[in-house]
């Protein structure tokens, strides 16, 4: 019996050693509220041994045998990646930083927020910073940096007639009726009737960014979206404002 005991020690030491039982942890931002939908990945030399998504309530949970020295790399949008090794505790908890200011948020081609390096879109971004330092005085002159926006009228909208201020994104609808969508914090812009495109009535010292998405996206913003989308982004109104 007791050479039986001595066995049955000896085969459970290794498994023990390995790797451990379930790990069960919670997600959450910087200010204590659960983060759902982030994606966790366990990571050991040899690779990602596996993967799970928090829930609703930002709690996750992980199946048994994960290897000593394992780390946890957690990704989700709008937020920093945050890497940390798996720990013995009963709730593993991991908080989330926002994402630094060089990774640059869009919610245009999907209309969820996520980070501009992983979207497989064509998309485009032009920040406040950029804004502020150009010389044009109307959105449509800042669009023109980019190389896939273009107008059909020579003049500047300041003296152009209403029904020549369209766009056209990859000289898709080069006309007065636009193929393009452009919109206010996602808000239709065009003229209801005809697709034109006011952008005087854009006011540059308001806009916190400019997000242009140049492919189709009929499938998530309608049939006006068939050369592209263009999102003007507002300041978000603080104190003292409105």
């Amino acid at each position: 019996m007791q050479k039986v005991l001595v066995l049955l020690f000896c085969l459970v030491l290794p498994a023990a050693a390995h790797g451990q039982g379930t790990v069960k942890g919670v997600v959450r931002d910087s200010t204590g509220l659960v983060v759902s939908c982030a994606v966790i990945f366990v990571q050991t030399a040899s690779g990602v041994e596996q993967h799970a998504v928090t829930q609703l309530d930002g709690r996750f949970e992980l199946a048994q045998g994960i290897p000593k020295g394992a780390t946890l790399v957690v990704r989700a949008g709008g937020f920093a990646e945050k890497i940390q090794p798996v720990t013995e505790s009963a709730v593993l908890e991991v908080v989330l930083q926002p994402a630094r200011l060089f990774d640059a948020i869009t919610v245009t081609p999907t209309r969820t927020e996520q980070r501009l390096g992983d979207i497989a879109a064509s998309t485009h971004v032009i920040d406040q910073e950029e804004i502020r330092h150009s010389p044009a005085v109307l959105a449509d002159d800042v669009l023109r940096s980019i190389p896939t926006f273009s107008l059909f009228r020579r003049t500047s909208s300041l003296s152009a007639h209403p029904s020549g201020q369209g766009v056209s994104l990859r000289s898709i609808g080069p006309s007065g009726i636009s193929r393009s969508l452009v919109l206010i914090d996602g808000v239709p812009f065009n003229e209801p009737f005809s697709g034109w495109v006011y952008w005087t009535r854009i006011p540059l010292q308001s806009v916190d960014r400019i997000e242009m998405s140049d492919g189709a996206s009929s499938s998530i913003w309608g049939n006006y979206a068939l050369g592209g989308v263009i999102n003007v982004v507002t300041v978000r109104p603080t104190r003292r404002t409105f």
